[in-house]
């Protein structure tokens, strides 16, 4: 049975499922009469829009005749479900005001609660410094993105230790922490360590950082073979 890797896509800032699959005729012709899946030329693959019921249209009609990788997919909503920020209004009991004679009840609304990133102020100029080399350095829209989330994830975990002050062997319990914490990917994995790898050597310019951080290595996805009756 083929394998469709399903991944994380940002297209012109929108938000999407990316669609990797070998080349495979049959397969690519049921990619295409799918509704709403668009081929983009940037990035090489098919793609959707990342929504719940797109992704379980698209499951759900080629059940039997692709088996589905999700774990990069995955790992994305997750820590955008952890991570990105987000505002609730709540609304206090109802208040009893006295009017004259009269006690009239009325709803007071509470101050906005935000759970947000904290950073600390050090860090935020460590954030911002990042980001202007990135952009001087031309890199792609979807690099900085992913570049810069997760950056702000590791400056998020690290409060109000200072990015400056760690050193490789700090960087290391950081990783070991996604690895085993958070339970990452090996994709997602490597995905932080570039993003790591190049503030510490292209913005704070140490050179050779990361020789002494290992990567985590890759599962092997092996080559599929046509059976007989195929």
């Amino acid at each position: 049975m083929q394998t469709i890797i399903l991944k994380p896509l940002q297209h012109n800032g929108t938000e999407c499922i990316g669609i990797y699959f070998e080349k495979n005729a049959l397969l690519q012709s049921l990619i295409q009469k799918q509704a709403g899946v668009r081929w983009s030329r940037t990035h090489k693959c098919w793609y959707l829009i990342l929504s719940k019921s797109n992704y379980e249209k698209l499951a759900k009609d080629l059940k039997g005749k692709a088996h589905f990788m999700t774990d990069e997919l995955k790992d994305y909503l997750l820590e955008k479900k952890k991570n990105t920020a987000f505002s609730v209004i709540q609304t206090k009991p109802a208040a009893s005001v006295r009017v004259g004679k009269i006690l009239v009840k009325k709803i007071v609304p509470r101050q906005q609660s935000q759970s947000v990133y904290q950073i600390s102020k050090e860090n935020k100029a460590a954030l911002e410094k990042f980001k202007q080399q990135l952009i001087l350095k031309s890199y792609s829209p979807s690099t900085i993105r992913t570049y810069t989330n997760e950056f702000v994830q590791f400056l998020n975990t690290i409060k109000q230790k200072p990015a400056t002050e760690f050193t490789t062997a700090r960087i290391k319990d950081y990783m070991q922490y996604c690895s085993e914490k958070l339970k990452l990917s090996e994709n997602t994995l490597h995905s932080k360590i570039n993003a790591l790898k190049f503030y510490y050597e292209q913005v704070l310019g140490r050179d050779k950082f990361f020789w002494e951080i290992p990567r985590p290595k890759k599962h092997l996805i092996l080559p599929k073979v046509l059976g007989e009756e195929e």
